[in-house]
């Protein structure tokens, strides 16, 4: 969980939560981070899946919000669009989509630049 406001509760402002993040490299927690700071790579830890993946939540004042509800979810300028069904939604960035696969094809990835 990034706790958005550094005050240490969920409870208060803006939390992001960050699943399958990988043990290896990852940050230890209580790690202050600093905008565009890396907090570690995807993986297939926490459980069955089709492969290397990233799920990510977030909270504002202790209540989740929906990824593709009134406040739009964007980080790195990709925004969150809903799919029809669960896990199958996709980022939207300009003129560039990234439909969300659930079979983890090449297609579906996305790779940060260094300069983001």
């Amino acid at each position: 969980m990034v706790d958005l406001d550094g005050d240490g509760y969920e409870q208060t402002g803006w939390n992001i939560l960050y699943m399958h993040i990988g043990s290896r490299d990852r940050v230890p927690v209580g790690t202050w981070l600093e905008v565009n700071d890396r907090i570690g790579h995807a993986s297939c830890e926490g459980g069955v899946s089709t492969g290397t993946h990233l799920h990510f939540a977030r909270k504002y004042n202790g209540e989740w919000v929906t990824a593709d509800g009134p406040i739009p979810f964007i980080m790195s300028g990709w925004r969150v669009v809903a799919g029809e069904k669960a896990y199958e939604g996709k980022l939207v960035r300009g003129d560039e989509v990234v439909i969300a696969d659930p079979v983890g094809q090449k297609w579906s990835n996305i790779f940060r630049k260094e300069n983001e």
